[in-house]
Protein backbone atom coordinates (compact mmCIF):
# COMPACT_ATOMS: atom_id res chain seq x y z
CA UNK A 1 0.00 0.00 0.00
CA UNK A 2 0.94 3.60 -0.77
CA UNK A 3 -0.09 6.82 1.00
CA UNK A 4 0.48 9.79 -0.72
CA UNK A 5 -0.17 13.53 -0.13
CA UNK A 6 -0.53 16.79 -1.77
CA UNK A 7 -1.05 20.46 -1.35
CA UNK A 8 -3.56 21.99 -4.27
CA UNK A 9 -3.81 25.91 -4.91
CA UNK A 10 -5.06 27.53 -7.11
CA UNK A 11 -7.36 30.78 -8.27
CA UNK A 12 -10.58 31.37 -6.23
CA UNK A 13 -13.00 32.93 -9.03
CA UNK A 14 -15.40 29.78 -8.99
CA UNK A 15 -15.74 26.93 -6.30
CA UNK A 16 -12.35 26.83 -5.41
CA UNK A 17 -12.05 28.52 -1.56
CA UNK A 18 -8.47 28.39 -1.16
CA UNK A 19 -5.21 25.77 -0.49
CA UNK A 20 -5.99 21.99 0.06
CA UNK A 21 -4.74 19.07 1.21
CA UNK A 22 -5.35 15.99 -0.94
CA UNK A 23 -4.61 12.23 0.27
CA UNK A 24 -4.36 9.60 -2.21
CA UNK A 25 -4.01 5.54 -1.44
CA UNK A 26 -2.56 3.11 -3.41
CA UNK A 27 -3.08 -0.51 -3.08
CA UNK A 28 -4.18 -4.06 -4.77
CA UNK A 29 -8.02 -3.01 -4.49
CA UNK A 30 -7.40 0.81 -6.17
CA UNK A 31 -7.29 3.83 -5.40
CA UNK A 32 -8.83 6.05 -2.69
CA UNK A 33 -8.68 9.71 -2.51
CA UNK A 34 -10.23 12.43 -0.21
CA UNK A 35 -9.54 16.31 -0.23
CA UNK A 36 -9.83 18.98 2.72
CA UNK A 37 -9.41 22.81 2.76
CA UNK A 38 -6.49 24.14 4.75
CA UNK A 39 -6.48 27.37 4.25
CA UNK A 40 -9.30 29.51 2.73
CA UNK A 41 -7.61 32.26 0.88
CA UNK A 42 -8.44 34.54 -2.21
CA UNK A 43 -5.97 33.41 -5.21
CA UNK A 44 -3.55 31.25 -4.06
CA UNK A 45 -1.80 30.76 -7.03
CA UNK A 46 1.58 29.14 -6.26
CA UNK A 47 3.08 27.38 -3.16
CA UNK A 48 6.15 26.96 -1.75
CA UNK A 49 7.22 24.92 1.09
CA UNK A 50 9.95 24.21 3.54
CA UNK A 51 9.82 22.20 6.83
CA UNK A 52 7.53 23.45 9.03
CA UNK A 53 7.21 26.59 6.70
CA UNK A 54 4.34 27.59 4.30
CA UNK A 55 4.87 29.85 1.58
CA UNK A 56 1.82 31.40 -0.41
CA UNK A 57 0.16 33.88 -3.05
CA UNK A 58 -2.39 35.67 -2.66
CA UNK A 59 -4.26 38.89 -4.56
CA UNK A 60 -5.34 40.16 -1.75
CA UNK A 61 -4.62 44.13 -1.41
CA UNK A 62 -3.17 44.69 -5.10
CA UNK A 63 -0.71 40.90 -4.19
CA UNK A 64 0.54 39.65 -1.36
CA UNK A 65 2.76 36.88 0.08
CA UNK A 66 2.27 35.21 2.88
CA UNK A 67 4.49 33.00 5.51
CA UNK A 68 2.97 30.21 7.64
CA UNK A 69 3.92 27.84 10.31
CA UNK A 70 2.66 24.32 9.26
CA UNK A 71 2.13 21.87 11.23
CA UNK A 72 2.49 18.33 8.50
CA UNK A 73 0.97 15.99 11.00
CA UNK A 74 -1.71 18.03 12.51
CA UNK A 75 -2.87 19.34 9.32
CA UNK A 76 -2.42 23.23 10.87
CA UNK A 77 -1.31 26.56 9.16
CA UNK A 78 -0.87 29.36 11.33
CA UNK A 79 -0.37 32.79 9.66
CA UNK A 80 3.09 34.71 10.92
CA UNK A 81 3.18 37.55 8.43
CA UNK A 82 2.31 38.90 5.13
CA UNK A 83 3.60 41.16 3.02
CA UNK A 84 1.15 42.95 0.85
CA UNK A 85 0.64 45.99 -1.75
CA UNK A 86 2.97 44.59 -3.99
CA UNK A 87 1.19 46.21 -7.19
CA UNK A 88 0.74 43.05 -8.85
CA UNK A 89 0.16 38.88 -7.46
CA UNK A 90 3.63 37.31 -7.83
CA UNK A 91 3.23 34.37 -10.38
CA UNK A 92 5.90 31.57 -8.43
CA UNK A 93 7.57 31.29 -5.38
CA UNK A 94 10.97 29.77 -4.57
CA UNK A 95 12.70 30.04 -1.56
CA UNK A 96 16.54 29.11 -0.76
CA UNK A 97 16.09 27.78 2.96
CA UNK A 98 20.11 28.43 3.23
CA UNK A 99 19.57 31.88 2.92
CA UNK A 100 16.19 31.67 4.32
CA UNK A 101 15.42 34.01 0.86
CA UNK A 102 12.13 33.48 -0.89
CA UNK A 103 11.87 34.99 -4.21
CA UNK A 104 8.73 36.20 -5.91
CA UNK A 105 8.65 36.35 -9.89
CA UNK A 106 6.13 38.91 -11.00
CA UNK A 107 4.93 38.38 -14.17
CA UNK A 108 3.07 41.56 -14.62
CA UNK A 109 5.33 44.03 -13.10
CA UNK A 110 7.94 42.21 -14.42
CA UNK A 111 10.05 42.21 -11.15
CA UNK A 112 11.69 39.82 -9.00
CA UNK A 113 11.18 40.59 -5.26
CA UNK A 114 12.94 39.03 -2.83
CA UNK A 115 12.34 38.48 0.78
CA UNK A 116 14.16 37.32 4.01
CA UNK A 117 12.65 35.35 6.78
CA UNK A 118 13.45 35.60 10.33
CA UNK A 119 11.93 35.16 13.57
CA UNK A 120 9.52 37.94 13.03
CA UNK A 121 8.65 36.67 9.86
CA UNK A 122 9.02 37.86 5.66
CA UNK A 123 10.24 41.29 4.90
CA UNK A 124 11.05 42.86 1.88
CA UNK A 125 14.98 43.10 1.10
CA UNK A 126 15.55 43.23 -2.23
CA UNK A 127 13.95 43.89 -5.94
CA UNK A 128 15.86 43.28 -9.31
CA UNK A 129 13.59 45.19 -12.22
CA UNK A 130 14.31 42.98 -15.85
CA UNK A 131 14.11 44.62 -18.97
CA UNK A 132 13.75 43.72 -22.71
CA UNK A 133 10.34 42.65 -24.89
CA UNK A 134 9.26 40.23 -27.69
CA UNK A 135 7.60 39.98 -30.96
CA UNK A 136 3.73 38.45 -29.76
CA UNK A 137 1.99 41.04 -28.16
CA UNK A 138 0.30 41.41 -25.57
CA UNK A 139 2.21 38.90 -23.61
CA UNK A 140 6.06 40.48 -24.37
CA UNK A 141 5.33 44.36 -24.24
CA UNK A 142 7.54 43.88 -21.69
CA UNK A 143 9.64 42.02 -19.25
CA UNK A 144 7.12 39.44 -17.52
CA UNK A 145 9.50 37.53 -14.57
CA UNK A 146 7.69 33.80 -14.66
CA UNK A 147 10.48 32.08 -12.34
CA UNK A 148 13.38 32.02 -10.39
CA UNK A 149 15.25 28.65 -9.51
CA UNK A 150 18.40 27.96 -7.60
CA UNK A 151 20.64 26.38 -9.71
CA UNK A 152 22.42 22.85 -8.71
CA UNK A 153 25.56 24.48 -7.25
CA UNK A 154 23.84 26.73 -4.98
CA UNK A 155 25.73 30.20 -6.01
CA UNK A 156 23.28 31.02 -8.90
CA UNK A 157 19.74 32.15 -8.91
CA UNK A 158 18.32 31.78 -13.13
CA UNK A 159 15.49 34.48 -13.92
CA UNK A 160 13.13 33.45 -16.52
CA UNK A 161 12.03 36.42 -18.49
CA UNK A 162 9.07 35.39 -20.57
CA UNK A 163 8.38 38.93 -21.87
CA UNK A 164 12.18 39.66 -23.05
CA UNK A 165 12.57 36.05 -24.10
CA UNK A 166 15.72 35.34 -22.24
CA UNK A 167 17.30 33.50 -18.95
CA UNK A 168 19.53 35.87 -16.80
CA UNK A 169 21.76 34.06 -14.34
CA UNK A 170 23.20 36.31 -10.88
CA UNK A 171 25.55 35.17 -8.59
CA UNK A 172 24.63 35.47 -5.17
CA UNK A 173 26.93 37.45 -2.65
CA UNK A 174 27.52 36.94 1.37
CA UNK A 175 24.54 39.06 1.91
CA UNK A 176 21.78 37.17 -0.56
CA UNK A 177 22.40 39.96 -2.97
CA UNK A 178 22.35 39.61 -6.72
CA UNK A 179 24.78 40.37 -9.39
CA UNK A 180 24.24 39.52 -13.19
CA UNK A 181 26.60 37.31 -14.45
CA UNK A 182 25.07 36.23 -18.12
CA UNK A 183 22.27 36.81 -20.04
CA UNK A 184 21.14 33.79 -22.55
CA UNK A 185 18.66 35.35 -25.36
CA UNK A 186 16.28 32.41 -26.77
CA UNK A 187 14.54 32.69 -30.02
CA UNK A 188 12.38 35.54 -30.50
CA UNK A 189 9.22 34.65 -29.52
CA UNK A 190 9.56 31.46 -27.54
CA UNK A 191 8.56 33.33 -24.53
CA UNK A 192 10.31 31.04 -21.92
CA UNK A 193 8.26 30.29 -19.10
CA UNK A 194 9.68 27.65 -16.22
CA UNK A 195 12.66 25.68 -16.42
CA UNK A 196 14.12 22.42 -14.56
CA UNK A 197 18.14 21.22 -14.05
CA UNK A 198 18.92 17.71 -14.97
CA UNK A 199 19.83 15.63 -12.10
CA UNK A 200 23.68 15.75 -13.19
CA UNK A 201 23.42 19.96 -13.17
CA UNK A 202 25.47 20.05 -16.67
CA UNK A 203 21.68 20.58 -18.67
CA UNK A 204 18.57 22.78 -18.54
CA UNK A 205 15.37 22.44 -19.88
CA UNK A 206 13.19 25.35 -20.71
CA UNK A 207 9.36 25.03 -21.76
CA UNK A 208 8.72 27.69 -24.10
CA UNK A 209 4.73 29.03 -23.21
CA UNK A 210 4.07 31.28 -26.51
CA UNK A 211 5.79 28.54 -29.06
CA UNK A 212 5.08 25.44 -27.43
CA UNK A 213 9.21 24.04 -27.62
CA UNK A 214 11.37 22.48 -25.23
CA UNK A 215 14.62 23.92 -25.66
CA UNK A 216 17.93 21.83 -24.21
CA UNK A 217 20.99 24.38 -22.69
CA UNK A 218 24.25 23.23 -21.50
CA UNK A 219 24.87 25.22 -18.19
CA UNK A 220 28.12 26.42 -17.27
CA UNK A 221 28.46 26.08 -13.04
CA UNK A 222 31.49 28.23 -12.83
CA UNK A 223 30.66 31.02 -15.53
CA UNK A 224 26.61 30.61 -14.94
CA UNK A 225 26.85 30.94 -19.06
CA UNK A 226 24.08 28.85 -20.75
CA UNK A 227 24.42 27.56 -24.16
CA UNK A 228 21.85 26.18 -26.92
CA UNK A 229 21.78 22.27 -28.23
CA UNK A 230 18.85 21.60 -29.24
CA UNK A 231 15.23 22.64 -29.47
CA UNK A 232 12.21 20.19 -29.65
CA UNK A 233 7.91 20.89 -29.96
CA UNK A 234 6.33 19.98 -26.92
CA UNK A 235 3.42 18.56 -28.65
CA UNK A 236 3.09 15.10 -31.38
CA UNK A 237 4.74 16.20 -34.73
CA UNK A 238 0.89 16.19 -36.14
CA UNK A 239 0.01 19.16 -34.20
CA UNK A 240 2.88 21.33 -33.76
CA UNK A 241 2.25 25.07 -34.27
CA UNK A 242 -1.17 24.25 -32.92
CA UNK A 243 -2.94 27.71 -32.49
CA UNK A 244 -4.43 28.34 -29.13
CA UNK A 245 -1.60 25.68 -26.93
CA UNK A 246 1.16 26.92 -24.41
CA UNK A 247 3.74 25.35 -23.05
CA UNK A 248 3.00 25.20 -18.83
CA UNK A 249 5.03 23.10 -16.35
CA UNK A 250 7.97 21.40 -16.70
CA UNK A 251 9.28 18.65 -14.37
CA UNK A 252 11.64 16.08 -14.48
CA UNK A 253 12.45 12.54 -13.47
CA UNK A 254 15.42 11.90 -9.96
CA UNK A 255 15.18 8.33 -10.85
CA UNK A 256 16.69 6.47 -13.97
CA UNK A 257 13.69 4.11 -16.01
CA UNK A 258 14.99 0.88 -17.17
CA UNK A 259 16.67 1.93 -20.15
CA UNK A 260 18.95 3.91 -17.27
CA UNK A 261 17.69 6.72 -18.53
CA UNK A 262 15.70 10.40 -17.38
CA UNK A 263 12.54 11.27 -18.35
CA UNK A 264 11.53 14.71 -18.74
CA UNK A 265 7.50 15.95 -18.78
CA UNK A 266 5.47 18.63 -19.81
CA UNK A 267 1.95 20.14 -19.74
CA UNK A 268 0.13 21.68 -22.76
CA UNK A 269 -2.45 23.87 -22.57
CA UNK A 270 -5.16 24.25 -25.45
CA UNK A 271 -3.82 20.62 -26.39
CA UNK A 272 -5.00 19.16 -22.56
CA UNK A 273 -2.28 16.64 -22.58
CA UNK A 274 1.03 15.39 -21.10
CA UNK A 275 4.64 14.64 -23.53
CA UNK A 276 7.32 12.24 -22.27
CA UNK A 277 10.36 12.59 -23.27
CA UNK A 278 13.60 10.33 -22.86
CA UNK A 279 16.87 12.22 -21.81
CA UNK A 280 19.70 11.09 -23.50
CA UNK A 281 23.44 10.79 -22.51
CA UNK A 282 24.24 14.57 -23.98
CA UNK A 283 20.82 15.92 -22.48
CA UNK A 284 18.72 15.75 -26.28
CA UNK A 285 15.61 14.46 -26.00
CA UNK A 286 13.78 12.17 -27.91
CA UNK A 287 9.83 12.35 -27.45
CA UNK A 288 8.36 8.92 -26.01
CA UNK A 289 4.69 9.26 -25.89
CA UNK A 290 2.39 12.58 -25.50
CA UNK A 291 -1.03 11.58 -23.67
CA UNK A 292 -4.07 13.30 -22.95
CA UNK A 293 -3.80 15.37 -19.45
CA UNK A 294 -7.93 14.47 -18.45
CA UNK A 295 -9.26 17.43 -17.92
CA UNK A 296 -9.03 21.46 -19.35
CA UNK A 297 -5.80 23.37 -19.49
CA UNK A 298 -3.27 21.05 -16.99
CA UNK A 299 -1.47 24.14 -15.58
CA UNK A 300 0.78 22.36 -12.93
CA UNK A 301 1.22 18.46 -12.10
CA UNK A 302 3.57 16.90 -9.66
CA UNK A 303 5.19 13.39 -9.38
CA UNK A 304 4.77 11.25 -6.35
CA UNK A 305 7.81 11.03 -4.28
CA UNK A 306 8.76 7.67 -5.45
CA UNK A 307 8.07 8.93 -8.49
CA UNK A 308 5.77 5.85 -9.36
CA UNK A 309 2.89 7.87 -9.95
CA UNK A 310 2.37 11.37 -11.64
CA UNK A 311 -1.00 13.66 -10.79
CA UNK A 312 -2.17 16.76 -12.72
CA UNK A 313 -4.89 19.24 -11.86
CA UNK A 314 -6.52 21.54 -14.46
CA UNK A 315 -7.61 25.01 -14.02
CA UNK A 316 -10.48 24.98 -16.50
CA UNK A 317 -12.07 22.02 -14.89
CA UNK A 318 -12.27 20.00 -11.58
CA UNK A 319 -10.52 16.86 -13.06
CA UNK A 320 -7.31 15.77 -11.24
CA UNK A 321 -6.10 12.60 -12.62
CA UNK A 322 -3.64 10.20 -11.45
CA UNK A 323 -1.12 8.32 -13.85
CA UNK A 324 1.35 5.54 -13.24
CA UNK A 325 4.82 6.13 -14.30
CA UNK A 326 5.67 3.13 -16.42
CA UNK A 327 9.18 1.40 -16.31
CA UNK A 328 10.23 3.39 -19.36
CA UNK A 329 9.35 6.75 -18.19
CA UNK A 330 6.06 6.70 -19.69
CA UNK A 331 2.81 7.32 -18.19
CA UNK A 332 -0.43 5.25 -18.16
CA UNK A 333 -3.94 6.54 -16.92
CA UNK A 334 -4.74 4.98 -13.22
CA UNK A 335 -8.16 6.78 -12.40
CA UNK A 336 -9.58 10.35 -12.66
CA UNK A 337 -10.24 11.05 -8.50
CA UNK A 338 -13.22 11.33 -6.98
CA UNK A 339 -12.29 14.53 -5.49
CA UNK A 340 -12.92 17.41 -8.11
CA UNK A 341 -11.34 20.54 -7.70
CA UNK A 342 -11.26 23.53 -10.29
CA UNK A 343 -8.62 26.52 -11.10
CA UNK A 344 -5.93 24.36 -9.62
CA UNK A 345 -2.29 25.76 -10.91
CA UNK A 346 -0.01 24.83 -7.84
CA UNK A 347 0.60 20.97 -6.87
CA UNK A 348 2.95 20.34 -4.39
CA UNK A 349 3.98 16.78 -2.69
CA UNK A 350 4.63 16.42 0.75
CA UNK A 351 5.37 14.00 3.96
Amino acid sequence: MKNYRFLLSGYTRRTNKGIHVLDIRVDKSGVEDHSSLLLELEDPSYLAISGDKLFALSSRDRGGVLAYDFDRDGLNAKLINGVYQLGKAPCHLYFDQQRARLYASNYHLGRLDIFGLDKGGLSLVDSVELEGSGPVSPNQDGPRCHMALMAPNGQHIMVVNLGGDRVQTYAIDGEGGLRLLASYHTKAGMGPRHLVFSPYSKYLYLVGELDSTVEVLSYDECSGRLVHINIVSSLPEAYEGLVGNSGAAIKISNMKNQKGKYNLYVSNRGHDSLSVYEIGDNGDLSLLQNIASGGKNPRDFALTPDEKYLLVGHQDSDDIVLFKRMEDGSLSLVKKLDSRLDEIVCILPFD
